[in-house]
């Protein structure tokens, strides 16, 4: 009898950043910061750019995100409000 086929375990899924195109290297930058904030930083061995770069792209998800809702806010309104009235389009294949 042949062994059957076992699926591999769920592993939760990542929003991989857009891979940089090749060569795209890093780029020198001058910031302002404050004295406590670089000395603690210093004190707890942090690498100043990682932290940026994580903070950055952080702060350019919330953004992007806020920004694609705002220009879909008709849509999204539009498409709650046919679900109020008409129920959700698979109502009739699922019993809740």
């Amino acid at each position: 009898m042949a062994k059957a086929y076992e699926l591999p375990a769920a592993k939760p899924m990542a929003v991989a950043e857009p891979r940089v195109a090749y060569g795209a290297g890093k780029q020198r930058l001058n910031l302002t910061v404050r004295g406590d904030l670089l000395q603690r930083a210093k004190d707890m061995g942090l690498n100043l750019s990682q932290v940026m770069e994580q903070g950055l792209i952080q702060q350019l998800r919330q953004t992007e995100a806020t920004r694609w809702q705002q220009e879909n806010a008709a849509a999204i309104a539009a498409y709650n409000a046919r679900v109020e009235r008409d129920g959700p389009l698979c109502a009739d294949l699922v019993n809740l």
